[in-house]
């Protein structure tokens, strides 16, 4: 029973895995009704694949050290970073023949992440995205490549901005194609047992020990 015990306390000590993900999604219907959602990996992320009347993400490859620095909007993520990658796209059905908006900067949809945002790709012709598919895409995912529009349009009101560490904002207008983008956040650290499991872990030692002394 003792040998049990401190097994059990063993494990209560051992490190706690950090969870790298999506975690919410709120904000306005788009001009066709339809919520934002956070989906399991699609097959397909083409013009032609998953597609919805709202804003869609999802989370992609998580945990992964870059082996040469990461080209994002602006600028760079360091090589050697551990990151987690999530993507975020409005692409209406096909059948669907209307322009759809979703978000405004008044009123954004508002994507948080467990992690801190390091960068976002979002330029045109989707080439920063399709760089970095190969490291960072879902690996049951298949992915066009870049082409004329992938991203954001400088002519319409697509648009991020990021509202705290870990929340992204953002607004898509679309016909067609639709838009996706790329967000590459921290993957969180693992985190050590909490202090209270372990002294719980200890105060059942001491009453099991007194109550076997009795």
């Amino acid at each position: 029973m003792k040998k049990f015990y401190l097994s059990a306390l063993g494990a209560l000590a051992l490190a706690t895995p950090a969870s790298a993900a999506l975690v919410s999604v709120s904000g306005p219907l788009s001009s066709a009704g339809a919520a934002a959602a956070i989906i399991a990996a699609p097959a397909d992320v083409g013009n032609d694949g998953a597609g919805a009347l709202g804003m869609l993400g999802f989370d992609e490859r998580q945990g992964v050290t870059l082996g040469a620095a990461l080209a994002v909007d602006g600028g760079f993520i360091a090589s050697g970073s551990v990151v987690d990658s999530h993507m975020i796209f409005l692409n209406r059905p096909d059948k669907a023949n209307i322009a759809i908006t979703h978000g405004t900067t008044a009123s954004p949809v508002e994507w948080t992440f467990s992690g801190a945002i390091l960068g976002v790709m979002s330029d045109n012709g989707g080439t920063l995205e399709d760089a970095s598919n190969g490291i960072l895409g879902a690996l049951s995912t298949s992915y066009p490549g870049a082409f004329t529009n992938r991203g954001f349009e400088s002519a319409n009101p697509d648009f991020y901005t990021i509202l705290s560490a870990n929340t992204l904002g953002v607004g898509m207008l679309v016909s067609q194609p639709g838009d996706w983008i790329r967000v590459v956040t921290a993957t969180p650290v693992p985190l050590p047992a909490a202090g209270w499991m372990l002294f719980a872990g200890l105060g059942a030692l001491g009453f099991l020990s007194r109550r076997r002394a009795a």
